[in-house]
């Protein structure tokens, strides 16, 4: 059975003309609250002694650990401000779901210079992540307690869990489409190019003989089956035992 559970690449970045201690706090915070979340995260805490991404260089070596990992999709918090080359290479090369959000900025104090400028860095991100043609959900900039950072991450794995199933999809068609039903069409050729699915027709009879040759064999898996539908008092005397075997 395929697992549609998501591991989750955790990728802060921030800018290096800004606070760095400020955005290393909110790295951490966020980080906490993921993992009080149960969230599987593979972080990058190995990369530098930040375990933040900031320098493009460093975009492919994320690029080839997560593939390692087997990271479904990206979360790109921006801690400060971002930087938003190696964070749109990253998105670039791993062709993954991939969630920006930052926390809230605080309000300037007097003349003094800004520890962050959140909301700037996801403009940029955004626009160049744009221009790279690689598709993000943003979730408004908020408090790491609002419950709209909450619930827009709910929602973002959601849709990277429905990604994940939906690509290297098998999908087995049995028999042809009939002839009235237009509204079932599918273009098989489209379904493999553009998103890696793979339909795999097989014919009515095949099936027929393939469930013929189960129901003969009497598994003891068929058994088990038959047994069990018999031990939840379920009327079957209107089909027989025969053909409870053939519908099980």
């Amino acid at each position: 059975m395929r697992d549609f559970s998501i591991k989750l690449g955790f990728v802060p970045t921030r800018r290096l003309v800004f606070d760095k201690k400020e955005a290393q706090k909110h790295k951490n915070l966020i980080k906490d609250k993921l993992l009080s979340w149960k969230i599987d995260l593979v972080d990058i805490d190995w990369l530098n002694e930040d375990g933040m991404l900031y320098d493009i260089r460093d975009s492919e070596k994320v690029y080839k650990y997560f593939l390692e990992k087997d990271v479904d999709a990206l979360f790109l918090p921006h801690c400060n401000f971002g930087t938003e080359s190696a964070a749109a290479k990253l998105g670039k090369l791993m062709n993954k779901p991939l969630l920006l959000w930052g926390p809230r900025d605080d309000a300037p104090i007097g003349n003094e210079i800004r520890a962050r400028d959140t909301q700037c860095g996801l403009f940029a991100t955004s626009k160049i992540l744009h221009r790279f043609g690689v598709p993000f959900t943003y979730i408004t900039n908020s408090g790491i307690e609002d419950s709209i950072f909450e619930k827009g991450f709910n929602n973002f794995l959601r849709a990277a869990s429905v990604v994940k199933a939906f690509r290297n999809m098998r999908i087995g068609m049995i028999s042809t489409r009939p002839g009235e039903f237009w509204s079932v069409m599918a273009n098989e050729g489209e379904l493999l190019e553009k998103f890696g699915i793979e339909v795999i027709p097989v014919a009515l009879t095949e099936m027929i003989a393939l469930a013929r040759e189960y129901k003969d064999k009497n598994s003891e898996e068929l058994k088990a089956v038959v047994k069990d539908i018999k031990g939840k008092n379920i009327d079957y005397s209107s089909v027989g035992e025969e053909n409870l075997k053939k519908i099980v």
